[in-house]
Formats: structure tokens, sequence, C-alpha cells
């Protein structure tokens, strides 16, 4: 195969993430969470049969696009999927998991990829991924239904309350108090975003309780030119621009001749090394992330990696192979535990339920047209002004990114998306509690 049709092929799995994050809103919203994953399982299992039976490149690329479509959709649904079920105290943990989840699919498919790389064993490889499909097909099932995205329709409250009883478990009070919180949030928003809002009968706490009948999606147009969606615009484009502009892949592309140098003798699995630094880290992000908070690891990971980008930077410059071992180890460690899983664990809790799936959708195509710019810019630039002074260029960047954060990026720990957005994105939740106008007794 030829170099410009190889690019091509594996071109085609970027612009069909690109097409799958662009709808994904239309079907998370429209068919729901579970509903939409069932469809990506058909994409993602169709996809790699393709390629697993591909007699020429042209049907190669039919593969690898219709999977990267699937690929896209589910990475904008996942997030919000599990934010909107999982309690508000474990948000960060097992939004963490997704990303371990991800990080653990690499590490698999490169131990795989170290047996079958051959030209009698290379489809087998492709062909995982429609055992994964047809696993994700029988098991989905077994989930419930967002309860947010639920309640979120017209006259979903029961249904909502049936799928969170599932997931939480008696007493039956606890989850009608959610329920509750949940009705109190969406009614002291603004009526741009929702349809319709109906008094029912004082509650048994001595409050009147609003029935919003109908939450209002929001579409691409409206989440980029309404004012009132500016600032969380803003701060998805910085998660998104600051994870693909650290020069991540940059690293990990140099990471395999620089470690080569190091250990020569391991050449074959330094990309596995790496891989498993990336998991380890990854569950150490799991574990703080409830606790320390996205906004401190977000800073604290941006940090670390422009000054490691620096240092592999001049240590390349310099000569020091060593050196730029413990960089790129560093680098990577640093982004597993911020930059990795936090730009988009944090969208759903940036943006309401109505908004959360375009979010996600212009977040995915931000950060693929971001991490395509990169790529195809990089050896261009390395060539211009030298390998370690791009890695220069990256920490100049982190560091803007991470003065723009200290300004804007809100920490979102314990609080629910509808407290940060009533906060009008405040850096930290406000010493006081905010109350919709219809909580008075």
């Amino acid at each position: 195969m030829a170099d410009a049709q190889y690019s091509l092929v594996v071109s085609m799995l970027t612009a069909g993430g690109l097409l799958g994050a662009l709808s994904a809103s239309y079907f998370n919203d429209h068919y729901g969470r579970r509903l939409t994953l069932f469809g990506t399982s058909i994409l993602l299992g169709l996809g790699s049969a393709i390629m697993t039976l591909a007699a020429s490149a042209q049907v190669l690329m039919l593969g690898r696009f219709i999977a990267g479509v699937g690929s896209g959709i589910v990475t904008v649904v996942v997030p919000a999927y599990i934010a909107e079920c999982v309690p508000k105290a474990s948000r960060g943990f097992f939004g963490s998991l997704n990303q371990l989840a991800i990080v653990i699919g690499i590490l698999v498919s490169q131990v795989i990829g170290m047996q079958w790389s051959t030209l009698a064993s290379w489809r087998w490889i492709l062909g995982m991924g429609v055992l994964l499909a047809a696993a994700q097909l029988i098991l989905l099932p077994f989930c419930v239904d967002s309860p947010r995205h639920l309640a979120s329709q017209p006259g979903g409250w029961s249904r909502a309350k049936a799928s969170l009883l599932r997931l939480r478990g008696p007493p039956i009070e606890k989850v009608e108090e959610e329920i509750s919180l949940w009705r109190r949030e969406w009614a002291a928003e603004t009526d741009s975003d929702r349809d319709s809002v109906e008094e029912t009968p004082a509650s048994s706490a001595s409050h009147r309780v609003v029935e919003v009948s109908h939450v209002q999606k929001v579409n691409i147009w409206k989440f980029l030119t309404g004012p009132q969606y500016r600032r969380p615009l803003c701060i998805l484009l910085l998660l998104q621009l600051a994870q693909q502009l650290s020069g991540i892949n940059a690293v990990i592309f140099y990471s395999t001749s620089i470690m080569s140098a190091v250990v020569p003798e391991s050449s074959s699995v330094i990309t596995v090394y790496i891989s498993v630094v990336n998991l380890v880290m990854t569950l150490v992000s799991a574990y703080l992330m409830d606790r320390a908070g996205r906004r401190t690891l977000f800073l604290w990971s941006t940090a670390l990696m422009a000054f490691m980008s620096g240092l592999l930077g001049w240590s390349m410059q310099h000569g020091f192979d060593r050196l730029s071992a413990v960089a790129i180890i560093g680098f990577v460690a640093a982004f597993a535990i911020g930059l990795g899983p936090i730009p988009f664990l944090m969208i759903p809790e940036i943006v309401g339920t109505s908004a959360a799936s375009t979010a996600g959708s212009i977040a995915l195509a931000s950060n693929m047209i971001s991490n395509f710019t990169v790529g195809a810019g990089f050896l261009g630039l390395a060539s211009l002004i030298g390998q370690g002074q791009v890695f220069y260029l990256f920490a100049s960047m982190l560091v803007v990114l991470w003065l723009i954060a200290l300004r804007i990026l809100p920490e979102t720990k314990g609080r629910s998306a509808d407290e940060v957005v009533q906060s009008g994105w405040a850096i930290h939740s406000p010493d006081y509690q905010l109350l919709s106008r219809h909580d008075e007794p």
C-alpha cells in the first residue's frame, strides 16, 4: 500500500469520528443515551467486520469510516450517560473510569498487536472489535435509561423515578428527594431553557413544586451563538484545546525512538511500558478526582506537563537520552492525572441536561480538529524550527492555557451542573445555597 493511500486509510477513522461527533447530540437527545449506544454498537461491529473481511484498501476505508462514526457518537454519549446516572459525590470517580477503560483498551490492543501483527494474523486484531460490539449489545439491556434524560422528556418523571430507583435502590423517599431537587433546579433555569411550566400542589415539605413538562434541547447553533452559553463554550474549548495542544500525540510519537536509545533491547515493548504508566496514573486520577477536585487536578496536570515538555525539548536538544526518557514518562503521567480524563468528564458538569449532548458534540469536534491540526503540522514544524524547539512551543501554549484556566475554570466537585450554571460558572461554589424562586415556604 502506497504511503498516500495508507494515510487516507488512517484518516478515515478521524473523518468518521468528526461526523459522529456532530450528529451525536441529535441521536442522544431524540433517542436517549441507552438506545443511542445500541446504535453505536451496531456501527462499531459493522465497521470492524468490514475491516476484518476487507479485500481492498477502499473497503478498509469504508470500514474505518463507519467505525469512526460509531466512535465519535459513543465518545459524546458515554460521559453524559455516566454523569446523569451516578450520585453527585461519586461523579468524578465514575467519570474517570471511562478514561480508565479507554487506557485499558489501548494497552490490551498493543499487547494483542505484538502477537498478531503478522501477514497471517492481522485480521484477528480487527475482528476483536466485532466481539466487543457484540458484548455491548448483550450487556446494554441490563442498563437503565438515564433518569435525568427521562425526566427532561414530556411526562417522563414517573419513568425517571423508576429508573433512578433501580440505580439507587430503596428507600424510595431518597429517590423522590433527588427527583424533587431536579425539579427545583430546572425550575430555576431561564425561560429559554424550558418549554412550559405548570404548578402542582404543595409537597409534603410544604414547598411548592414546579413540574417541568418538557426541557427544550439546545441545538449546536444556539449553543455557539447564545450569550448565555458563551462562558461554558469558552471553558469546554479551553479543556479540549489544552488536551491536544499539549503535544501529547507528538510525545507518544517520539517515545519509541527516544526510549529505544535508552533501552534498545526492549524497543518492541516501549509503547506498552508507556501505556502501563498511563494506566497506573489514570487509577491515581480516579482516586483523586472526587478528593482533590477537577480544577486542582487540571491545573497541576497542565503545569507539570509544561515543565516536562520544556525538559523534553532541552534534553533532546542537548542529546540527554535518559533525561528525555524521564521527561516522557513524567509527561504521560501528568497527562493521565488531569488532562486525560477531565476534558470530557467536565462537559456534563458545566452545562445543564438540555445542553449536555450538544456541548459534547462541539467539544469532540474541536478536539478532533485540533488533534488533526497538531498531527498534520507537527513534522513540518519540527523540521523547520527543530524537534526540541517544538516542545518548547508546546510548553509555552500550556503555560498560556494554564493562566486562562486559573481565571475561568470552575471547580465542579460536589456541585451539580445546575448549581454551576446558576452560580454563573463561579470558580468556587458560593458560600450560600442557591434557592429557586419557587422554593419559598
